[in-house]
């Protein structure tokens, strides 16, 4: 794992080796050894977001263990890195993996576990360029609160919380355009404030 890798440098230090001994022991070259102590944040990142994706993959297929196992080693890299970036394009961090864990718990069909998960997120600390993923955890979450307790007017407020971040979010992507669907379609009587409006602006009301 390219965290290990990365504190490789730190560990053979303390054990007083020299990079040709370590390679000698590990029986490989001395420039492998070089390239693993000097793993970059782009390759972390890189890393980061190919487990994040496997961990949302996996929940997808019910596989919850390997889901898991993916997100924790996405969270040890991520903690390496320490912040939030765009790295290589990868809006890898600390948050993204949170807020891939709410994916995860949404495909795996565990909506208590992604409103509990999403409790913890502040999504106004990301960057600026990554206002999609903000706006994205919220559909996720619109989907756990209608997958749950049935919340529409929570569903309905997370949606409108993403188009104010995002409206293309709301307006183009499948997901939350299905989702309004099917809010409409379970709408009664008593009406849920600012879903038609929305579903309007959407083009999903017309």
């Amino acid at each position: 794992m390219a965290l290990k890798r990365h504190r490789l440098c730190r560990r053979r230090k303390a054990l007083g080796l020299s990079q040709e001994r370590l390679a000698e022991l590990l029986g490989v070259e001395r420039s492998t050894v070089v390239r693993w102590e000097n793993a970059s944040p782009d390759l972390f990142s890189a890393h980061g977001a190919l487990l994040l994706l496997a961990a949302v993959i996996a929940a997808g297929r019910r596989d919850t263990k390997t889901a898991g196992c993916h997100l924790s080693d996405a969270a040890e890299l991520a903690t390496q890195l320490g912040s939030d970036g765009n790295r290589l394009w990868t809006g890898f961090g600390p948050m993204d993996v949170t807020i891939h864990a709410v994916s995860a718990a949404v495909r795996a069909e565990m909506p208590e576990r992604a409103v509990e998960i999403g409790t913890r997120l502040e999504t106004s600390r990301l960057p600026a360029v990554l206002v999609g993923r903000r706006a994205q955890v919220h559909v996720d979450l619109a989907v756990a609160a209608t997958m749950g307790t049935a919340d529409r007017s929570a569903a309905t407020l997370h949606l409108l919380e993403a188009e104010r971040v995002a409206p293309e979010t709301v307006h183009t992507n499948i997901q939350a355009r299905m989702l309004l669907v099917d809010l409409l379609s379970k709408e009664r009587r008593a009406a849920t404030p600012g879903l038609r409006p929305l579903a309007e602006r959407a083009g999903v009301l017309v």
